[in-house]
């Protein structure tokens, strides 16, 4: 396997979308339920929306894989540097 200075566009991608998207929408997600304490049957409810739109922010954003990276993870063994 080379491995070469330049690092992969999907590594990038990956990168990019953890700093932008990924971790502030689990950091509101996961505060939202576990920080905030509703006083109301209401607030809780809100509090519970906050966190699911979070997860699909989370979820919706994540880079995907591209159709070249899937076909060779497909066809290719471990052992299989193609």
């Amino acid at each position: 396997m080379e491995v070469d200075g330049a690092q992969s566009p999907n590594r990038r991608a990956w990168k990019r979308w953890a700093f932008f998207f990924g971790s502030p929408s689990a950091v509101v997600a996961l505060s939202s339920v576990w920080l905030f304490e509703p006083d109301s049957q209401a607030e809780a409810i809100a509090a519970a929306g906050v966190g699911v739109a979070a997860l699909f922010v989370f979820v919706l954003t994540m880079p995907r894989r591209t159709a070249e990276a899937a076909r060779r993870s497909r066809w290719s063994s471990p052992d299989d540097p193609s």
